[in-house]
């Protein structure tokens, strides 16, 4: 296993490379952001045209855009010298914020991470079960219903949902049970670690549900299928033959072996989430990854956008090396010597 997770890692190298090259090119070629910073030059202050050129000099110098005499540098040297600055940790300084973008990712990232892990343990605690019972209830009214209520819900578009959610409950004149926006209210300082907690939930209840409710339908369907594909093996009519419990048999043979697409989808359900953020923090005003993802592309803020991307990068693949470690836990006939 050590091995296996050691040649991973080391093919992950040129994987990641050879992501960052295309995100970075798709970003360069981008239509205005090779112009990127120019608007933000000014700062809201008149300035003569010289000092307005020698601005956007020293933008397209921090960008890479060109060398120290004002010469153009090709795509490839600007992709070299942005590859070096960013393994030393030099991710540049925002066009749009007047701070560093490791700062910026610094202060957002946490933000997104935790409601993202919230929001897919929510998704497992009612998928799965949803699953195992619409399962065991096959052709039933329990399956009949469930499988309706989520293909129901997975049609609904994000972006109606979480505006129907901010319109209905947190509205003063509807039901006003959820605050609008952020993820605490403004006396923290006056709150214990418990109050300080429930308030944080109480903040984030209509993001995470917001979050979800596409999920359930694809994970429940999967478990679902996977459960009643293993309920047909031989094995399973053999433990039953043998007089083992129904309980033991789904619990140790079935779920055991479901496990397997449990995994998979965990490994592609975290970086959806991680893109959906985008949609979800811009409509409730938090501060997160997506939105400032969303404010740096509107913004041209080239360094924050491509930093953001290459973590969405580096993340979906820890997430795929992580699904194939627990494959090998989960089974042991998966083998990677």
């Amino acid at each position: 296993m050590t091995s296996y997770i050691i040649r991973r890692l080391l093919l992950m190298v040129p994987t990641l490379v050879g992501m960052t090259f295309l995100l970075f090119a798709v970003v360069r070629f981008a239509p205005g952001l090779r112009e990127a910073g120019q608007a933000n030059v000014a700062q809201g202050m008149m300035q003569s045209r010289q000092a307005q050129q020698q601005e956007e000099l020293l933008v397209a110098q921090r960008l890479h855009l060109v060398d120290k005499n004002g010469r153009p540098i090709s795509l490839p040297m600007q992709y070299l010298l942005w590859l070096k600055s960013t393994c030393e940790g030099h991710l540049g300084t925002s066009l749009e914020y007047p701070e560093p973008v490791l700062k910026l990712i610094a202060q957002r990232l946490p933000v997104t991470l935790t409601i993202n892990l919230i929001a897919m343990l929510v998704i497992y605690l009612v998928a799965v079960p949803g699953g195992l019972l619409a399962a065991l209830y096959r052709d039933r009214l329990f399956d009949r219903g469930y499988g309706l209520i989520s293909l129901a819900l997975y049609s609904l578009p994000a972006i109606w949902v979480g505006s129907s959610l901010l319109g209905f409950f947190a509205n003063p004149e509807f039901f006003n049970w959820f605050p609008a926006a952020g993820l605490h209210s403004t006396n923290t300082r006056a709150m214990d670690y418990f109050q300080y907690i429930g308030d944080y939930f109480y903040h984030i209840t209509l993001p995470i549900v917001c979050s979800t409710y596409a999920g359930f339908a694809i994970l429940s369907k999967q478990v679902r299928g996977s459960i009643l594909e293993n309920l047909g093996q031989d094995y399973i009519r053999t433990a039953r033959a043998k007089g083992v419990k129904g309980s033991t048999v789904l619990v140790r043979h079935v779920f055991r072996n479901s496990l397997l697409t449990l995994i998979t989808l965990t490994g592609m359900a975290l970086p959806g989430l991680l893109g959906g953020s985008v949609i979800v923090e811009q409509i409730f005003s938090i501060d997160g990854m997506g939105r400032l993802a969303y404010t740096a592309t509107l913004a041209r803020d080239l360094p924050v956008i491509q930093t953001v991307a290459l973590i969405g990068s580096v993340l979906t693949l820890l997430s795929y090396l992580a699904v194939d470690i627990c494959y090998a836990i989960a089974d042991p006939r998966v083998s990677y010597a």
